[in-house]
């Protein structure tokens, strides 16, 4: 399973242009060009879902590939998954034409935009789409409109499209100008598809950080020349020597994130109403927290409190097993009781199958989440707690899944039908610790970073 791409950092998203993230790709480290059409041959694309290049639907003529405009409407892929990489191309459009490219695609039953956001290629003046910016030439399309650097060659000319994608951070170059730029399922591309036709796939759309890339066949005549790919891998060594999991990307730097686990070390964690970590129960292997099955130790909590704050991070239980995250913990109450994200197996944990309250991503034994899309027992999930002002939300691989306001008077009715409603202050905002669970199964946690608000 490709790993789903943690939700990043807020941004403003009253300027409909470019997300300015702070981030710049220019530094990293990069492999050889490699060309997918060299005006000869095609190498390394072929037909979507298909095995071979689909001469039905397309041709090469005079050093171009284009679309066949009677043929067969069928998007080209990318032999190959790429998840760091620069592509260059070069494209030109009939009057009207349209067409893009479509990034970090699953193939499955669906069409590659079900899957895979798109760097929209487009006749500005004669389409239709071309009326709105967030659908024009270098769009991430319906999502992003480029910025006030965009220039656009006319149709019947050439322009020079680059996309970059590194360490989850997208830019869409066009003409030599950088017109789009993002983070990678961040809160605020989520929230924009939320807000878009995308929301209907939002089980399989910009799910994944690792994909195919396709150039799409929109049916009208497009041309393409020049399409080259190289990886990027930040300084010149191995992918598989970096750890993207556990570590911070410049952009997230900027913003204020910081690791609470780097892989290797627990040092940002003690142990419940104690000054040092458990001496057993709790390890780490391949990268993750874990805590063993039976094993005991107790809780742990971070050393830092926090009060306003986004948490981020990644998990996975054994078979029947149960967990939980926690937040608002005060050990003045020498009892480790806090607001509960709950983790568990939601089909074979008894606990579970009580109802929607004590299921995955609930605010445990208050409030049910209200929809989720959580991932079979044993592969990882992206969760998220969110806590700004009065509000709390529970993220689920990417979906809001719950909210509630502290203090509001449905909140507070929830809490007193629950087993927390003797206990002072709960439903109310704290500056206190985060708790990971100990509830005697075998849990996995990585990727945990944290920013206050």
């Amino acid at each position: 399973m490709e790993r789903i791409y943690n939700m990043k950092k807020a941004v403003n998203l009253a300027i409909y242009g470019v997300l300015a993230l702070g981030a710049f790709i220019q530094d990293a480290g990069a492999g050889q060009w490699e060309y997918l059409f060299d005006g000869e041959k095609v190498e390394g694309l072929r037909g979507y879902m298909k095995k071979d290049f689909p001469a039905d639907g397309w041709k090469i003529e005079n050093g171009v590939l284009m679309t066949l405009v009677d043929g067969n409407r069928i998007d080209l892929v990318t032999d190959r998954k790429y998840q760091d990489y620069e592509l260059q191309l070069e494209w030109s459009v009939t009057p009207a034409g349209n067409s893009g490219v479509i990034y970090n695609v699953i193939e499955g039953p669906s069409a590659s935009y079900m899957s895979g956001p798109e760097m929209q290629i487009l006749d500005d003046k004669r389409h239709l789409d071309g009326r709105n910016p967030k659908t024009s030439a270098g769009s991430l399309y319906a999502l992003i409109a480029p910025n006030d650097k965009k220039v656009v060659n006319p149709a019947g000319e050439w322009n020079k499209a680059t996309l970059k994608v590194y360490q989850g951070h997208v830019e869409h170059w066009l003409n030599g100008s950088k017109v789009v730029e993002y983070d990678w399922r961040s809160k605020d591309i989520m929230d924009l598809v939320d807000n878009s036709k995308f929301k209907d796939w939002k089980k399989s759309f910009m799910m994944y950080d690792k994909g195919h890339i396709a150039i799409q066949h929109h049916g009208e005549e497009v041309r393409f020349r020049s399409i080259r790919i190289r990886t990027l891998d930040g300084d010149g060594e191995d992918q598989l020597d970096v750890d993207p999991i556990n570590s911070l990307t410049d952009a997230e730097k900027s913003k204020g994130w910081e690791l609470l686990f780097d892989g290797e070390s627990l040092s940002r964690f003690r142990g419940f109403m104690k000054d040092a970590l458990p001496e057993k129960g709790w390890v780490i292997r391949d990268g993750c927290i874990v805590h063993e099955a039976g094993g005991g130790g107790g809780d742990i909590i971070t050393q830092e409190r926090y009060e306003e704050f986004e948490f981020q991070w990644e998990w996975k239980v054994a078979p029947g097993a149960n967990s939980g995250v926690k937040y608002f913990i005060l050990e003045e109450r020498k009892s480790a009781i806090g607001h509960e994200y709950q983790i568990i197996d939601d089909n074979k944990h008894l606990d579970a199958l009580r109802g929607n309250k004590y299921k995955t991503a609930a605010f445990y034994d208050v409030l049910p989440p209200q929809s989720k899309n959580v991932k079979p027992v044993g592969e990882f999930n992206t969760s998220l707690i969110r806590v700004q002002g009065s509000v709390v939300q529970h993220w689920l691989n990417g979906q809001k899944v719950l909210e509630y306001e502290l203090g509001h008077p449905e909140t507070l009715e929830a809490v007193a039908s629950s087993k927390f409603k003797k206990v002072d202050g709960f439903g109310f905002r704290h500056n206190g610790h985060i708790l990971l669970q100990d509830h005697g199964d075998e849990v996995h946690f990585r990727g945990l970073k944290i920013r206050r608000l």
